[in-house]
């Protein structure tokens, strides 16, 4: 763990480890909570996702499930080979569990890991005692780090669930070096997306207690899944099903078993039903948002969670 780089978001004064406890010449002071420093508070819109996080912490991990889905996923943000991230520092907003985590590492990336929720925990768990791995618990818009720090910033599978994109990318910019890469995907908006009853449970399930949240969507995916399954060879059917059926259904996509699509459909059901923001953007609603930097070039694609961004700073 990097202790030594951390600085207050609000002051930019430099945080010094006394006690166990993070504190800045001004008297700032925040906490250390199972070896994770807690830049953000506990009770924030991402309660839910530290809750899925803790629950099912090792399904999206390539080294549990035996396939390479993360490592692909990276490889396209990265846009070349893996084995160039050796020895960068990257810093890695909304990690979830750690399914990027572990690959940035496995490549020799020395890794500097958040999440504003509690899913740190989870990362933590599945990624403890790495020398290169620094985890802790902040908000996407009050990153505590010096400008320049980070050779790489990777945001996947997050922009979209945070309040604004914008303000978001302004901070991955801000820590971001020169010359450094920005790699992010953002939900992309189509008409279908309306034409969907799934938006109704979304509505609806989003604002039950976080409490319960995980009940509903463990059991629509024992209604759904079946269903889905039954009828997974068949096309036009399963095209029907998305647009009634609240659950996640990979089949075709992903090389899984069933146990693990299974698994796979509790994850992201509880996901997509339970985030506070689902904001979605167009392929020219993103140019815009970042044309407003003067990034030295950029390229939008299809890919990841919709539209991926490869940005040179």
């Amino acid at each position: 763990m990097d202790f030594e780089n951390f600085i207050s978001p609000s002051t930019g004064h430099k945080f010094v480890l006394k006690n166990n406890i993070l504190e800045s010449k001004v008297g700032e002071k925040i906490q250390i909570l199972n070896k994770i420093p807690r830049f953000a508070p506990e009770d924030n819109y991402t309660s839910a996702f530290g809750r899925q996080w803790k629950i099912y912490s090792e399904v999206q991990l390539d080294s549990k499930n035996k396939t390479t889905l993360s490592e692909d996923r990276i490889s396209i943000a990265l846009g070349k080979s893996l084995n160039s991230i050796e020895g960068l520092k990257i810093i890695e907003a909304g990690s979830g569990a750690g399914r990027f985590t572990e690959i940035l590492l496995k490549y020799g990336a020395k890794v500097y890991s958040f999440d504003l929720s509690e899913a740190v925990d989870a990362n933590l768990n599945n990624n403890s005692g790495h020398p290169n791995l620094t985890i802790f618990q902040a908000d996407i818009e009050k990153i505590p780090f010096e400008d320049n720090f980070f050779d790489i910033s990777l945001c996947l599978g997050v922009m979209q669930h945070t309040p604004n994109t914008l303000k978001s990318l302004t901070e991955l910019s801000r820590v971001t070096k020169n010359n450094g890469m920005i790699l992010f995907d953002h939900y992309q908006k189509h008409p279908g997306q309306y034409l969907s009853l799934y938006l109704v449970f979304w509505f609806i399930i989003k604002n039950l207690p976080t409490s319960i949240q995980h009940k509903v969507t463990a059991s629509l995916t024992k209604i759904f899944f079946p269903i889905h399954w039954f009828f997974r060879e068949y096309a036009l059917i399963q095209f029907l099903l998305r647009r009634i059926s609240p659950i996640s259904f990979y089949y075709g996509l992903f090389d899984l078993t069933k146990k693990q699509h299974y698994e796979f459909s509790l994850l992201d059901t509880h996901d997509k039903n339970t985030d506070h923001f689902k904001r979605m953007v167009t392929e020219k609603q993103l140019y815009k948002i970042i044309n407003k930097f003067n990034f030295k070039s950029f390229k939008i694609f299809k890919g990841g969670t919709g539209l991926q961004c490869i940005i040179i700073k």
